[in-house]
């Protein structure tokens, strides 16, 4: 069964499985934490996904892109039924890859569990990372929801690795209803995990490099917001009238004052001030703040953060056509397509050996994406000027069925008859032994009716 999830076994066996203690539930204090605990986790989705708009938006954009791909699958049935419709919940392999993007975007590790009970028709679903439990030492991966939700330790899957390969699974026994006991089955799971210099088992998603920004946006719009609620008035200090004879004054007479005094700092709507008093502010206005300047600043570091590009989020002064379109290419060939073969990639690995099909192969159908298509056709339309491709290799470029006469070599600047040729018929060739034609010195070649003679 194959597993793919240690980036190291130097050192994986020896991090500590402790819960890292976060500050505020965002920051672990110990750069060796885990970084998808029940508490770093959630922190983290709240702060990236809840909490902030654009970082929500650009999770979203990344998982809407990697969902459209198209794919083209070559292998058993057995294959093709899992990634056709791999559970009753994901009814489509898009469905499945969004929520994959989604929990690497978040916190850079993804959970599939195949389930092999019944032979010719396994099911692959997502499981929350922040519901696995990793214990190198032991030899086992826990997935136990109620150990997060309510503290109670009573995993629904235990999945035993090998001690003499880690990087496999050798057992997975599943819970029985709330018996406590456990019953073998046969199945198998899949971890994919981002790069994370810190830890040997945990990835880090695209988030953790702006938890510090995403704050600071926060901190801003709150600031925005109560400034509005409160109406634009500003903060600040009202001084004491200078009452001559004040120590003369009787009680009564002080009570008053101290009436007045408080029924103005109590009032919703200051009208007026004591007589001698003096207002003094104690907080600046948004132009002193910048406020509109700092947020539109921390939009474009949050959106580079996550390799979108600011005209995708439609930010002022972005969205024209030609930006548009060049953002799009981009992010296809910059993001969307090494992503799409990481994710794909270790599918096709996990898949073949756990399906025992070494020959399932899964890929991304170029000819259904505008923006890398724009760069394959770029090449072939070159190499057919040069007569380098034959008839079919062009059409296969387009997205077109190959054709019974396209095994021939397209002659120089002869590809537009690839397309415009049906399928039954062959382009007609300029036979290599006929003599070109002579046109005398004074001909009319203009080929107009009332100039020929």
């Amino acid at each position: 069964m194959g597993f793919l999830w240690f980036k190291s076994r130097d050192y994986g066996q020896q991090e500590t499985q402790l819960r890292s203690r976060g500050i505020g539930g965002m920051f672990p204090v110990n750069g060796g934490s885990k970084w998808t605990d029940d508490e770093n986790y959630a922190g983290r989705t709240k702060a990236v996904y809840f909490q902030c708009p654009v970082s929500r938006r650009c999770l979203e954009i990344r998982s809407e892109k990697l969902a459209s791909i198209t794919l083209k699958v070559e292998g058993s049935k057995r294959a093709k039924k899992v990634l056709g419709t791999p559970n009753f919940r994901d009814r489509t392999m898009s469905n499945l890859l969004r929520n994959v993007e989604m929990d690497l975007g978040i916190g850079g590790d993804s959970w599939l569990w195949l389930n092999k009970e019944i032979a010719e028709r396994p099911v692959m679903e997502a499981l929350r990372p922040d519901f696995m439990f990793q214990e190198p030492a032991k030899g086992t991966i826990s997935y136990d929801p109620s150990k997060r939700l309510n503290g109670t330790s009573k995993p629904e899957m235990i999945f035993y690795t090998d001690p003499d390969e880690p990087a496999s699974i050798i057992m997975v026994e599943r819970r029985i209803g709330d018996s406590g006991a456990y019953e073998q089955i046969d199945a198998d799971l899949l971890h994919m995990s981002l790069y994370n210099p810190l830890s040997a088992i945990e990835g880090s998603g695209a988030g953790d490099a702006i938890l510090a920004d995403i704050a600071a946006y926060r901190a801003a719009t709150k600031l925005m917001y109560a400034r509005f609620t409160n109406g634009g008035r500003k903060s600040g200090w009202i001084t004491i009238p200078e009452v001559d004879g004040y120590n003369e004054l009787t009680d009564d007479d002080k009570a008053k004052l101290r009436d007045t005094l408080r029924m103005l700092r109590e009032d919703d709507e200051l009208k007026g001030l004591v007589a001698g008093s003096e207002f003094i502010e104690n907080q600046m206005d948004f132009k002193e703040l910048d406020v509109v300047s700092v947020v539109k600043a921390l939009e474009r570091r949050i959106a580079m953060a996550y390799s979108v590009q600011p005209v995708m989020l439609g930010f002022e002064g972005e969205t024209t056509g030609m930006n548009m379109r060049t953002a799009d290419r981009t992010f296809y060939t910059g993001w969307l397509k090494p992503r799409a073969d990481y994710v794909l990639g270790h599918l096709q690995s996990f898949l073949r050996e756990s399906l025992n099909d070494p020959k399932l192969t899964i890929e991304i159908d170029e000819t259904k994406l505008p923006y890398l298509q724009d760069d394959k056709l770029d090449l072939v339309d070159k190499m057919a000027g040069r007569g380098a491709i034959t008839f079919n290799e062009y059409r296969e470029a387009m997205g077109f069925a190959p054709a019974p006469w396209g095994d021939k070599p397209i002659p120089v600047a002869g590809a537009g008859e690839a397309l415009t040729q049906s399928g039954d018929k062959e382009p007609q060739e300029q036979p290599d032994n006929q003599a070109p034609r002579e046109v005398g010195h004074n001909a009319d070649t203009s080929g107009r009716a009332d100039q020929r003679g």
